[in-house]
């Protein structure tokens, strides 16, 4: 198994790291429903934001990364499949400059490139804070999933994840497309192709805060905060 460092990804980042080696092509999986970084609202009342629902999913067509080092690639080309966008791993990794040499994406190029992508939907991306900070990133779930019904990525320190812990520090990029407030829980597909990993997961969102990988030195957060842009 390779680990490669990630700048957000690093593509999630200015330093994401990625997880397991897969095949040469990645398998699409069919999922049933079901620029600078500000501190997140821990509401959407604070935030003048529409209010979500207490729960919601959205439908996604989950894929595995092709290389160990595609996290970012892999999360993007979900992300951009449920607004319509068609693209496949390696064009993203080609646009998002990942460097196979450190295995790495910068979160500001996989940022860039999402908001070229979405922005004439009329979308915007932007990274927050949301380490230790469960209310801010159930908000920002919520209001991707909720209210624009659209999902969102996550930087993660992808070794401290409950079902692919290890000791090497590893920054990752996961999907989060469904949540439940009143169980204080955020559904995530995780691109990952270690045996048990690559897939859907429920964790609740106290303990992905705990492993959600900002990098405040950089001024880059760790949550994709999705808001619709003003009509021109």
């Amino acid at each position: 198994m390779r680990f490669a460092r990630l700048v957000l990804g690093a593509a999630l980042t200015g330093g994401i790291l990625s997880t397991a080696a897969l095949p040469a092509a990645a398998q699409a999986v069919p999922v049933p429903v079901s620029v600078s970084a500000a501190p997140a609202p821990v509401s959407a009342q604070q935030a003048g934001l529409p209010v979500p629902p207490g729960q919601a999913a959205v439908a996604i067509k989950g894929q595995a990364q092709r290389t160990g080092y595609y996290c970012a690639p892999a999360s993007g080309a979900v992300v951009l499949g449920a607004f319509g966008i068609a693209r496949t791993q390696d064009q993203l990794a080609k646009e998002m400059k990942t460097d196979a040499k450190a295995g790495a994406t910068k979160r500001k190029n996989t940022l860039a490139v999402l908001n070229a992508y979405v922005a004439p939907k009329g979308y915007a991306f932007r990274l927050t804070y949301a380490k230790d900070n469960p209310a801010a990133l159930m908000l920002s779930v919520a209001q991707a999933v909720g209210v624009h019904k659209r999902p969102t990525i996550v930087a993660v320190l992808g070794n401290k994840l409950p079902w692919s812990k290890g000791k090497r520090k590893v920054g990752h990029a996961i999907v989060a497309y469904g949540y439940d407030r009143s169980k204080g829980t955020i559904t995530v597909w995780d691109p990952n192709g270690r045996r048990g990993a690559t897939g859907r997961h429920v964790i609740p969102a106290k303990a992905l805060a705990a492993v959600v990988h900002d990098l405040p030195a950089e001024g880059l957060g760790g949550v994709y905060d999705l808001s619709k842009t003003p009509a021109p």
